[in-house]
Order: C-alpha cells, then structure tokens, then sequence
C-alpha cells in the first residue's frame, strides 16, 4: 500500500541562513504482524553535525482531528542521534504489543533536528521536524482496506467534507477535485489532504463549495481517482 511523504515542519531556531541536512526514509512504515521490528534511517546531506532525537507517539483521530499520545507500544533505538557530514544513521522501531486485532493501529514517530548552541552559530538556522506515519499490521497480516463514507457540509463557507472510514485500513487522502456533470475539473485541495484511519472521521474545509457534479480525490496513491460524494450541491 502506498504511504504519503511524512509531515516536515521547518522552524527557525537562531539567529547567514543555515538549511539542514537532515533526510529521514522511508517517508511511512507498516510493520508485520510477524516483525518484532522495522528501521528508519536518517541521513546528513548537509557539511555539519546534526543532532536528532526520535519520539513515538499513539495516533488517534476524534472530532475530525489529530491527536498525538507519548506511547511505549512501539520504542526506538537509539532515542538520540549524532549524525557526521555524509553519514547515516539507522534507527529501530521496534514493536512491544501484540498485533492489533482486526484493524491496523496508527503511530507517528516524530524526528526532532536540535538546534546548534546559539553561541556557536550566527544567521538563522532552519531546523527540521519530521512526522513519520507508522502502522501495525493486524494479526495474522490480513489484506486490509480503506473502506470511505462521506458526506458534504455547506453551512460554513467553502464547506467541509466530512469523511468516515469504516474499514479495517488506513486512508490517505489527497487530490481534491470537482468535477461537473460535462466532466470539468476544478481543483479545491492540490497534494496531500490528511489521513482517516480505521474507525475514525475526519473533516476538512475547501475554499470553493462545489456545485453540484462529484467531489473526487486519490486514495492512498492509487492513480485512479475515488468518488467521495456525489451532487454535493444538493446537500
């Protein structure tokens, strides 16, 4: 199944302009049921030392949002990283509960980029967050499955489709689209949307409300296009 790219976040941590070099793959992981573990690998493309530490937080999602838990359901090894100019590191995580029953369970493992003392670096230097989505197979390693209801909300202005996943997998939502009934397209979220994971809902707000036709998007990467909502307009 296919997995997005990982959430990065850039932030300025003191004051020339310093990018990092910071690189984490694979951008997701689903971990076998039959794997006691899986490895992430950080690498440093840039000409300095870099500094990281990795988290593992349980992924949920309730009123249409996200929410990050510290959990010890998955730990890595090694919690902190020094990383050389041209050099990688590997870091385990590594699974320490049973597999899921029935569906999958979601985690984000979090890489912080620790900024260089203030004392020993001039100018602005970016440092990098990356979010990680991971997921743990059931037991036994069943094919799972996104399996989507949605429906159309037009009392805010653009409006909100309002996505509930009911299958056993997790779905990656990207590509928003209308199209109309002469099958024009018009593009209300460009790229990555957000994730809906098994048993949750989510939402998310469009600049335009569509009139009338279909909402479409792309579903965990598959290059056909999956109708979420017909005739939102009528709604």
């Amino acid at each position: 199944m296919a997995m997005a790219a990982a959430m990065v976040v850039a932030t300025i941590a003191s004051p020339g302009a310093e990018s990092s070099g910071l690189q984490v793959s694979p951008i997701g992981l689903i971990v076998s049921a039959k794997a006691p573990a899986d490895a992430l690998w950080l690498t440093n493309t840039g000409a300095e030392t870099i500094h990281a530490q990795v988290r593992v937080f349980r992924w949920t999602q309730a009123d249409g949002k996200d929410f990050l838990e510290p959990s010890r359901d998955l730990v890595v090894s090694p919690p902190m990283v020094t990383i050389a100019p041209g050099d990688r590191q590997m870091v385990r995580v590594i699974r320490q509960v049973a597999p899921p029953e029935g569906a999958e369970a979601a985690y984000r493992v979090l890489v912080d980029e620790l900024p260089v003392d203030g004392a020993k670096k001039e100018g602005l230097q970016f440092v990098l967050r990356y979010s990680i989505p991971v997921f743990l197979s059931p037991r036994g390693d069943p094919t799972v499955k996104a399996t989507l209801q949605a429906t159309w909300d037009a009392s805010s202005p653009g409006g909100t489709l309002h996505v509930r996943n009911t299958g056993t997998g997790h779905a990656q939502v990207a590509d928003i689209v209308r199209q109309d009934a002469r099958g024009e397209r018009t593009v209300l979220r460009q790229g990555l949307v957000g994730y809906a994971l098994p048993g949750s809902a989510m939402q998310w707000a469009l600049p335009v409300a569509p009139d009338g036709g279909s909402v479409r998007a792309r579903i965990n990467g598959d290059p056909t296009e999956s109708t979420l909502v017909v005739d939102p307009g009528s709604r």
